[in-house]
């Protein structure tokens, strides 16, 4: 049971689910429930769960200051363990994304290259954040056909997921200088801020281009607002913040997706 356990707080299960709600979502909207769509939220359950094994085991030396708790700084999963996961299960990923459409392919090697260079070169904490957006944004192109709706949509996602990944950042900041990261300036705080800012008022926009039905606005409404509340805490640095009301965000967005989008 404990390894269980550990394996779920290995691939973040939380974030894992999220990923793959998009995926299952917009690729069932768009292409039903067949052998593409099932292909399609395989190859994407598969390249999310390796990319965060990778990342695991690359953050030990940070966990250990930062979250301790997690399963490889305790000692319940070892470094090897997780890489040999993450390459198994990459590899399995690649395999089903190959009987996708092509452009699926394409989008899927896209990310993986971009994921795992994120994961192990030290890039600084904006274009970090940038590229983990690019990442967010491009679940709705490989689930969906690309069109304005799809590119709101993924923004909708993208933007907070942003400005988040800046604010984990400064939480993270300690553990990050063991591995000579450099901690974001002080001034994003401002640029995370005016993004989540942003994002509260996209939201808003597929209701007024008439691309969701009215069930779309109760859910979006508490997006809104937690894209509002996040904006006035990262200017008071309670960056913390992001944690809940991200989630809260997060899911909120997918739920208006699912009962207004088509």
């Amino acid at each position: 049971m404990k390894r269980l356990t550990a394996f779920a707080k290995l691939i973040r299960l939380r974030y894992t689910a999220q990923i793959v709600a998009i995926v299952a979502i917009f690729s069932i909207s768009n292409h039903g429930v067949t052998i593409n769509s099932l292909s399609t939220i395989i190859s994407c359950l598969l390249l999310s769960i390796s990319i965060f094994c990778f990342d695991e085991a690359r953050d030990l030396k940070t966990d250990q200051i930062v979250h301790p708790e997690r399963p490889i700084p305790r000692g319940l999963i070892t470094v090897r363990q997780a890489y040999m996961i993450g390459i198994v299960l990459l590899t399995i990923g690649i395999l089903f994304s190959s009987t996708l459409f092509f452009y699926q392919f394409a989008i899927f090697l896209v990310s993986s290259l971009v994921a795992i260079g994120i994961v192990f070169s030290k890039i600084k904490s904006i274009l970090r954040a940038s590229l983990n957006a690019f990442l967010i944004w491009t679940l709705f192109p490989f689930s969906a056909f690309l069109d304005l709706k799809t590119v709101l949509f993924g923004l909708i996602v993208a933007l907070p997921h942003f400005a988040g990944s800046i604010s984990k950042d400064f939480i993270h900041s300690p553990g990050d200088e063991i591995q000579n990261l450099e901690p974001p300036p002080s001034w994003s705080k401002y640029l995370v801020s005016f993004t989540f800012f942003l994002a509260s008022a996209i939201v808003i926009l597929p209701m007024l281009l008439n691309f969701v039905t009215w069930y779309y606005l109760p859910p979006i409404i508490l997006t809104n607002l937690c894209c509002l509340m996040l904006g006035v805490y990262v200017l008071k640095e309670r960056y913390e913040k992001v944690y809940l009301f991200g989630g809260i965000g997060m899911v909120s967005a997918l739920v208006a997706f699912l009962l207004g989008g088509n």
